[in-house]
C-alpha cells in the first residue's frame, strides 16, 4: 500500500515557501504518493486547489493548517466535515484574537481534528484534549515530514522570500529561517520510516476522506411567515410583480415565470433570490441607484422581483444562460451601485450579522514591478529605480534575476472591488478569515475558491454611470423624462452616437467603441447591446464585426453555411452575437438539450484542458451535429466558428443591461447637456482626463466657469446656463479652508478674505493666479504683490499705500498664457482657453481631418489616452488620441513605427505626429510615420 505524502507546505505559507500546489500535486503523483496533505502557515488559501488538482490527479487531498505562534507550531488535519469547520474557526482565532491561545481554541471544540507536533511534551498536552488516537508524532510514531520544496533551484527562491518577509521587523535575516526538506520517492519515503508509523499514515489517508469540493451550496436564509416556505414566498412576490410589470398577462409570460420557479426550486436557490431583493430593497429605499448585470438579467424571475429592469421577454434574454436543471453550482446575480455601495454592503452586516457576513480576499501576487521592488530592498538598491530592466548593468542583472523567481508567488490579501459571502452559519466555521492590508476581515479563500468551497458569493460592485444617470435626473426635477421609459428609436441620440459623439456615455467612449458605433450607424438602443458585443476581441479577431457591419449597414449578400442556422441566427444576419448564440446553435441545430448546451458554451468559452475541448469536438461534430443531419465539412466549419468567437463573447442579458444604461447617458447627453455634463464631471469615472471632457462640454455649446471663492462648492454645480467648476479642484486648498471659504463668503476684496478664513499665502496665490480671486483686486498681479505684504490689522488707518508695485513674474498671471500656466498646475484643466491656441507648429487641427482623406498631415496636441494592441501575428500596434482645441484625433503606429509610439508616450506636454489620414468604418485616423514634441 502506498504511503501520503505528510505533510506539504505551498507557497501559501506567504513569504516561507516557494512551491506551488499544483507542483506538490504533479510531483506527488509522478512519485508514486497516494494523498498529498496541504498544511501551511496559519493559512487555508490553497486547500480548494489542493482538491481540485488531487482530483485531477487521482489522489486524495487531506486538508490541513499548521498553527504556529511564537511559542508552538502545530499541523491540525481535518478529519471530517466537523474537523474543517473547526479548521476554519482556529485558523480565524488566530488571525483576529488577541491574545490568541491554540489550547483554548482546542478546548472549545475539537471534534474531527488530528494533530501532529514534533515536541512530545506538547503532544501530551494536546492528547489530553483530543484523545491519544488522534495526536502524532512526526517521525516517530507518525511516516510524515516537512515537505517544504521540490528541486534545489527552490533554495535559493526560499531564501530571497525570508528575506523579504523578515525586512522591517526587526528580526534577523536568518531568524525563523524556514527548514527546507524536498520530497522524496514514495520507495524512499517508506524506508526512512518503521512499521509502526508507515501503518499509522496510512490509517490516517482511511479517516481524512472528507472532500471540500462536495459540499452543497451553504445559502443564507430568509426569515419567512410562519405556514409557508421561501419557495412559496418567492412565488407569491413573482406573481404579484408579473402584474404590476404586465398588467394583462400572456400565457406564454405565465408558462416562463413557472419554468423559471421550478427550475429555481429544483435548484434549491429560493433563498438566494430572496436575498438579493432584499439588497436591493435596501438600496432603493435609501435612493441608490441599483441595477443587476450578467446573466441574471436574462430570468423572468429577476425582473418580476424588481432586481433587474430590463424585460427578457422583450429582449429575447435566454433564462438557461442563468440557470437551468443541469446546473449545480450557485448562479451569480451581480448588483451595480453607485458611489453610495459602502452603504449597501454596512447594510448587509447590519441585517445578516457581522459573523455571517464577510468580504471576499484579492491573493495579490507578485508581479514584475512588485518583484523587482522587493528584489531590490533585498539587494540594499533604491525600490523606486528605473521601472525598465538594463540587463548590461550588474545591479540590473542581478535584480531581475532574482525579480524573476518571485513572479507569480502570493505575497498578501487584499479585499475584493464587492464580492462578499452571506452565511446561514458563522462564516468562520465555513471558511478561514483574517484581517487585509485595509483592516477589513476577508476569507482566505478567492471568489473562485470561495465558490467552489460552497459559498455564496454576492457582488455588490461600483457603476459610477448610475450616479451620473440619477443625478442629471435630478437636476432636471420637473422637466425630467421617464428614465425608465425612454424612446429606443430616439433619432437625436441615434444620430449623436453615429457621429461617435460619446464621450461619457457608459461603455461608448474608447475610440475603438466610438468608430464602432459610425460604422453600425445606430437607430436603435438594441445596436448597442450589437455593439457591445462586437467590440470583443472575438468578434473582432474572427471578421464578425466586419461581416455584421457589411450585412447590416450596406446589405451584402451571404449565405448560411447550412439551413438550420438562418432559424437561430436571422437577426443577427448569419453572426454569432453573444454567449446565448452558442447555446441556440447547439440546442437548435445540433440537438443538444439546454444544460448539455450550457456545458458546451461553457467550455468552449473557457480554457479547459485540450482533452476535454477534444471530447466536446466529438460530441459536437462526429455525433450531435451527425445526427441531426448535417456534414462534416459544415459541422468542421461551424465548430471552428464557435472557438474563434466563444473564447471572447459577450453575454446577451449583461450587454442589455448595459445598453440599457448606456442609452439612459446617451439619451441625457444628446437633449439636456448642461444636467448631464454637470453629473458626469461629479462622477469622473471615463477613460480620459478630466480636461478632455471639460473641452468636449465646451464644443457642445456649456459654458464652464472656473473656480471662485464667492461662487465655487464642493461639487460642480449648475450655475444659470453654466457649470460652475468647485474648489475641491484646486491642488493644495485644504479641506479646512474650503469649509472657511463656504461659511465666511461672500468676500469683498482680498484682504477680507485673507482674514477672515484664514487661508494661508501658498493657498491664496494658487486661488489668485488660476483666476479664483478675481473681482477681489484689480488684477491679479497687484493681488499678489499685496499678499506679498502682512495684512494690515481691521480699522488700522495707514498714511501711505504699503503694497508695492507687482513684479514681472507677478505681472504674468494677468496674460492669457500666465493664467493658463496657473489653472493646469493648480486643476490641471485650462478653463480660459485651450493650451492647442499657443502651439507654435503649424498643424491640421483634429476638426478638420475630414478634409484631407488620404493626404499626408500633421497634426499636434496633447495625449488623452494611448494603448498598445498585439497582432495576429504576434506584434504590438500603438494607439494614441491627441486633443486639441477642436477635439480628438486619433493615431496609429504599426508595428513597424512601434518604437515612436513609445518614444512620444513618454514625452510630457504637446506632441506633434506626422501621417496619412485613412478612413475605417467612417472614422478617420492618422497612419503615424513621424513624431515628436510640439512647440
Amino acid at each position: 500500500m502506498r504511503a501520503a505524502a505528510l505533510v506539504c507546505k505551498s507557497y501559501y505559507s506567504l513569504l516561507r515557501y516557494p512551491v506551488s500546489v499544483t507542483r506538490l500535486v504533479q510531483r506527488a503523483a509522478e512519485s508514486g504518493y497516494t494523498a498529498v496533505a496541504l498544511a501551511d502557515v496559519n493559512g487555508m488559501y490553497g486547500l480548494v486547489e489542493l482538491t481540485q488538482t488531487c482530483r485531477r490527479h487521482g489522489l486524495q487531498a487531506i486538508l490541513g493548517v499548521e498553527i504556529r505562534t511564537p511559542m508552538e507550531g502545530v499541523v491540525l488535519l481535518a478529519e471530517d466535515g466537523t474537523g474543517y469547520g473547526n479548521l476554519c474557526r482556529i485558523t480565524t482565532a488566530r488571525h483576529l484574537n488577541r491574545p490568541f491561545c491554540l489550547f483554548t481554541a482546542l478546548r472549545q471544540d475539537a471534534r474531527g481534528l488530528i494533530a501532529l507536533g514534533h515536541d512530545p511534551a506538547l503532544a501530551q498536552r494536546l492528547k489530553a484534549i483530543l484523545g491519544p488516537d488522534r495526536v502524532f508524532i512526526p517521525g516517530h510514531d507518525l511516516a510524515a515530514m516537512d515537505i517544504t520544496i521540490l528541486d534545489p533551484d527552490d533554495v535559493p527562491t526560499a531564501r530571497l522570500m525570508n528575506r523579504i518577509r523578515v525586512m522591517g521587523t526587526g528580526l534577523n535575516r536568518d531568524s525563523d529561517a524556514p527548514i527546507l526538506t524536498a520530497m522524496p520517492p514514495e520507495p524512499e519515503f517508506q524506508r526512512r520510516f518503521n512499521t509502526q508509523a508507515l501503518r499509522n499514515n496510512m490509517h490516517l489517508v482511511e479517516r481524512c476522506t472528507w472532500n471540500l469540493l462536495d459540499e452543497p451550496c451553504h445559502l443564507p436564509r430568509i426569515p419567512v411567515p410562519p405556514g409557508t416556505t421561501a419557495d412559496r414566498l418567492l412565488g407569491q412576490l413573482c406573481h404579484r410583480g408579473l402584474v404590476q410589470r404586465y398588467g394583462r398577462i400572456r400565457p406564454e409570460v405565465l408558462r416562463r415565470l413557472e419554468h423559471e420557479l421550478n427550475a429555481i426550486r429544483q435548484s434549491g436557490f429560493s433563498d438566494y433570490f430572496l436575498v438579493v431583493r432584499e439588497i436591493i430593497d435596501f438600496a432603493r429605499s435609501r435612493n441608490i441607484p441599483v441595477d443587476v448585470r450578467g446573466s441574471a438579467a436574462g430570468s423572468l424571475v429577476s425582473y418580476v422581483l424588481g432586481l433587474t429592469r430590463v424585460c427578457p421577454i422583450a429582449h429575447d434574454l435566454y433564462f438557461e444562460r442563468f440557470l437551468n436543471p443541469g446546473r449545480t453550482d450557485c448562479p451569480d446575480i451581480d448588483v451595480d451601485l453607485c458611489w453610495r455601495r459602502d452603504e449597501v454592503i454596512q447594510f448587509c452586516y447590519d441585517h445578516w450579522g457581522d459573523d455571517h457576513v464577510a468580504m471576499i480576499c484579492n491573493i495579490n501576487r507578485y508581479r514584475r514591478r512588485g518583484a523587482r521592488r522587493d528584489a531590490a530592498r533585498v539587494l540594499g538598491l533604491d525600490p523606486s529605480g528605473p521601472r525598465r530592466p538594463a540587463p548590461h548593468r550588474p545591479d540590473d542583472a542581478r535584480l531581475d534575476a532574482l525579480a524573476k523567481r518571485l513572479m507569480g508567488i502570493p505575497r498578501h490579501l487584499g479585499v475584493h472591488c464587492g464580492g462578499l459571502v452571506i452565511t446561514p452559519e458563522p462564516v468562520a466555521r465555513l471558511a478561514p478569515l483574517e484581517r487585509a492590508a485595509k483592516g477589513v476581515v476577508v476569507t482566505q479563500y478567492d471568489k473562485d475558491a470561495a465558490e467552489a468551497a460552497g459559498l455564496v458569493k454576492i457582488d455588490l460592485l461600483g457603476n459610477r454611470s448610475l450616479s451620473t444617470v440619477h443625478e442629471t435626473v435630478c437636476h432636471l426635477g420637473l422637466a425630467a423624462p421617464d428614465i425608465e421609459h425612454l424612446d429606443p428609436a430616439d433619432k437625436v441620440t441615434a444620430q449623436m452616437l453615429t457621429r461617435g459623439d460619446s464621450f461619457g456615455v457608459f461603455q461608448c467612449e474608447s475610440p475603438g467603441m466610438r468608430q464602432l458605433l459610425r460604422g453600425l450607424r445606430v437607430r436603435h438602443r438594441k445596436d448597442l447591446a450589437v455593439a457591445l458585443s462586437l467590440i470583443r476581441p472575438g468578434p473582432a479577431a474572427g471578421g464578425m464585426k466586419t461581416a455584421y457591419i457589411d450585412r447590416h449597414v450596406h446589405h451584402k449578400p451571404f449565405t448560411y453555411l447550412h439551413p438550420k442556422l438562418q432559424e437561430v441566427f436571422a437577426d443577427t444576419y448569419g453572426v454569432m452575437l453573444y454567449q446565448e448564440d452558442v447555446m441556440k446553435l447547439a440546442v437548435e441545430v445540433a440537438g443538444y438539450t439546454v444544460a448539455e448546451a450550457d456545458r458546451f458554451r461553457s467550455e468552449v468559452s473557457k480554457r479547459v484542458s485540450p482533452a476535454r475541448l477534444q471530447e466536446q469536438y466529438q460530441q459536437f461534430v462526429y455525433n450531435k451535429a451527425d445526427h441531426e443531419g448535417i456534414d462534416r465539412e459544415t459541422a468542421e466549419k461551424i465548430w471552428d466558428d464557435i472557438l474563434r468567437f466563444a473564447a471572447y463573447s459577450y453575454c446577451k442579458a449583461h450587454a442589455t443591461v448595459y445598453a440599457h444604461i448606456a442609452w439612459q447617458s446617451a439619451y441625457l447627453k444628446a437633449h439636456w447637456p448642461q444636467a448631464f455634463y454637470c453629473a458626469l464631471f461629479n462622477n469622473h469615472h471615463g477613460m480620459y482626463p478630466m480636461r478632455v471632457y471639460v473641452w468636449d462640454a465646451v464644443r457642445h455649446g456649456v459654458c464652464i466657469r472656473p473656480c471662485h471663492v464667492n461662487h465655487s462648492g464642493r461639487e460642480w454645480a449648475l450655475e444659470g446656463p453654466a457649470i460652475r467648476a468647485p474648489l475641491t479642484l484646486v491642488k493644495g486648498l485644504t479641506g479646512r479652508s474650503i469649509e472657511r471659504i463656504l461659511t465666511q463668503r461672500p468676500f469683498t476684496d482680498l484682504a477680507d478674505l485673507r482674514r477672515r478664513t484664514g487661508c494661508g499665502r501658498k493657498e491664496l496665490a494658487t486661488l489668485i493666479g488660476m483666476g479664483a480671486c478675481d473681482g477681489l483686486g484689480v488684477c491679479c498681479s497687484a493681488m499678489l504683490a499685496e499678499l506679498a505684504c502682512e495684512p494690515a490689522a481691521p480699522g488700522q488707518g495707514l498714511l501711505f499705500d504699503p503694497v508695492p508695485e507687482p513684479s514681472r513674474r507677478q505681472r504674468r498671471y494677468d496674460e492669457p498664457a500666465g493664467r493658463l500656466a496657473a489653472e493646469l498646475w493648480a486643476t490641471g484643466i485650462p478653463f480660459s482657453m485651450h493650451p492647442g491656441r499657443l502651439l507654435n507648429a503649424a498643424y491640421v487641427p483634429a476638426g478638420q481631418l475630414d478634409r484631407y482623406r488620404n493626404r499626408a498631415v500633421t497634426v499636434a496636441g496633447w495625449i488623452a489616452a494611448a494603448r498598445r494592441a498585439r497582432t495576429t501575428d504576434g506584434r504590438y500596434m500603438g494607439f494614441v488620441t491627441l486633443e486639441d482645441a477642436t477635439g480628438l484625433a486619433e493615431v496609429t503606429f504599426f508595428p513597424d513605427h512601434l518604437e515612436l509610439y513609445q518614444r512620444l508616450c513618454g514625452m510630457g506636454g504637446p506632441v506633434w505626429v506626422r501621417g496619412r489620414v485613412c478612413e475605417h468604418l467612417a472614422t478617420l485616423s492618422v497612419h503615424a510615420t513621424d513624431a515628436g514634441r510640439a512647440g
